[in-house]
């Protein structure tokens, strides 16, 4: 089994937790997620706090790899300033309080899901909550009110060493709203995908090299 057949068993309405520690570069699992479901005509949405999408395209463009599907992705990012070389639809500044930022991006979400079935990657969780600890448990509620919308399917990209000091650790509270986990693990120079818990019960426990 590869990883696009680990997908392809995924459910629409699904949050998918992807975990890797600060040694694993999960860029080429973002891009392939991304060709994925480009192949399958879905619509990409990539919702970016605080600017982290910077650093995965840095990544993506060291390591030569091309993606013609981040060129058709949808931005949202709430942060400091646009990213570049992407389609920005909607630009939030990320000083105003979380209400107001679920507000302004229900608004382009529920426009966009509603148009086409969509893939949606979300970066920065954790640098949200490092920068505002007291609303680690709101945000978990907020990101648990997606589940179980069957116009999309969201991908959670979270580096859980970031978040491994903060007591209690939000990481489990996100643990425990996602349908499925995917740890991201480095042996013996390559990168191993780990399915640690899964809504479709045949992919649990699955391991691929990567």
């Amino acid at each position: 089994m590869d990883m696009w057949e680990i997908l392809d068993e995924l459910k629409p309405g699904e949050i998918v937790l992807v975990e890797y520690p600060s040694r694993v570069n999960p860029s080429t699992v973002f891009a392939g997620a991304m060709k994925w479901a480009n192949a399958k005509g879905h619509q990409i949405l990539i919702i970016d706090l605080f600017n982290r999408l910077d650093l995965c395209l840095r990544w993506m463009k060291i390591e030569k790899l091309e993606c013609e599907a981040l060129k058709k992705a949808k931005v949202v990012e709430i942060g400091y300033h646009e990213p570049p070389d992407v389609n920005v639809v909607k630009f939030i500044s990320g000083d105003r309080e979380l209400p107001a930022l679920v507000s302004e991006y229900r608004k382009v979400y529920e426009k966009l899901v509603s148009e086409k079935f969509t893939a949606a990657f979300l970066f920065g969780i954790e640098r949200y909550i490092i920068l505002r600890r007291n609303e680690a448990i709101p945000l978990a509620n907020v990101l648990g009110t997606f589940l179980g919308d069957t116009r999309r399917i969201s991908f959670y990209f979270v580096n859980k060493d970031i978040l491994a000091g903060i007591v209690p650790n939000p990481l489990t509270m996100i643990e425990e709203i996602a349908t499925t986990i995917i740890e991201l693990k480095k042996e013996k120079g390559k990168v191993k995908l780990c399915i640690t818990k899964a809504f479709n019960r045949e992919l649990d426990g699955r391991e691929i090299m990567i």
